[in-house]
């Protein structure tokens, strides 16, 4: 996965974080913040907090086609 993949997932699930696996093992975890320190990342890293930080809108009886 590419960092325009990950911070897309981030942003589409409204998360900071993501695991590093290689052959199924943990070897570490990568944050949003990771992405924004790099200057080459930094508009893929602010796209990404701007619809994490967007109110999310979750399924409820009132509302169940969210």
């Amino acid at each position: 996965m590419d960092v325009h993949e990950a911070t897309t997932l981030m942003g589409d699930h409204q998360i900071r974080r993501l695991p590093v696996v290689d052959n199924d093992q943990l070897v570490g975890m990568v944050a949003l913040g990771d992405f924004a320190s790099d200057n080459i990342y930094a508009n893929e890293a602010g796209q990404a907090l701007s619809k994490i930080s967007a109110k999310s809108n979750p399924k409820t009886p009132e509302n169940p086609q969210a």
